[in-house]
């Protein structure tokens, strides 16, 4: 399938996702699977802040209750030169229009026999406030998954009302990820099993989770992001959950950006990645550039 119907679209803007049949060929999740494996065996990204725990990072990175890669496709570029990454934009840009653009990659990792959940949230509520972030999320397993593993569940029409309020895991201010706190009803949830080449697609406020792994094998998937433009958000709004954390993360974002062989291939990746059509990124790359400027200044 390389496109989805008016009907499917439709649902889609109604409930805030939607589930889909056959989208990646069995080969291609097997390329994912083991470009993923690797990827995440190597510790690709952590010095980086881009490999990290979805909870606090006390054991270290060798023993993740939930690993994240974010931008995969940064240590390895051949990601998105498969036939999957121009398959999914298709229909990205059919939910979205033909401004549709690539965002964002990650790998997630769920050890086997784990009770580590993904908990409730919207992904828009880890974001700028002050951003308008207008994107869908193409989430596929790499392995059959169910609620024995944990696979996905929506909250229908969550993407309809406000980002809810949300507070880091645990109030735990160092665990990286977030969990929804009120506003909504557990039993509207919708349980989605898929299986392989299946995918789900969700809006960044659908309210959604990922139950613990209960199964003898880990779980493993891959989520692709599209968005159109970023502009300026047409609400007064603020995100408290995002102030005062303490994520091992950052520390090492910063530490790595700092560095004299780390800066620059950073750079390198924000300037490729940079909208020079919208006016709107120019502001907020001047702000970035003035930023990166003043704490390499502060270091010396």
């Amino acid at each position: 399938m390389t496109t989805i119907s008016q009907s499917q679209c439709g649902r889609f803007w109604q409930d805030g996702f939607i589930r889909l049949k056959n989208i990646a060929t069995h080969a291609e999740l097997k390329t994912l699977r083991t470009v993923g494996d690797r990827l995440l065996r190597e510790k690709a990204g952590f010095n980086e802040g881009m490999l990290f725990d979805f909870y606090p990072e006390g054991d270290g990175p060798d023993k993740p209750k939930l690993a994240q890669l974010h931008h995969p496709s940064h240590f390895e570029r051949s990601l998105l030169d498969m036939e999957l990454a121009r398959r999914v934009q298709r229909i990205a840009m059919q939910l979205l229009g033909p401004k549709a653009r690539f965002v964002s990659d990650s790998f997630f990792h769920k050890p086997a026999h784990t009770e580590a959940v993904t908990p409730w949230h919207q992904d828009e509520a880890f974001t700028d406030p002050r951003i308008e972030h207008r994107e869908v999320n193409f989430w596929f397993p790499l392995q059959p998954v169910s609620l024995a593993n944990g696979c996905m569940q929506f909250i229908p029409a969550s993407h309809l009302g406000p980002v809810l309020p949300h507070g880091p895991i645990g109030g735990d201010p160092t665990t990286h990820g977030l969990e929804c706190i009120s506003g909504f009803e557990l039993e509207q949830a919708v349980i989605c099993p898929l299986e392989l080449g299946d995918c789900t697609i969700h809006a960044g406020r659908t309210l959604h989770f990922a139950g613990p792994n209960h199964s003898d094998a880990p779980r493993y998937a891959y989520s692709m992001v599209f968005g159109l433009p970023r502009r300026a958000s047409n609400e007064i709004r603020s995100f408290p959950w995002n102030d005062n954390r303490h994520l091992s993360r950052d520390q090492r974002v910063h530490a790595s950006r700092r560095g004299q062989g780390n800066f620059w291939p950073y750079l390198y990746r924000k300037v490729k990645e940079f909208d020079y059509t919208n006016p709107y990124e120019w502001r907020l790359g001047a702000h970035r550039v003035a930023r990166l400027i003043k704490g390499r200044t502060s270091d010396k």
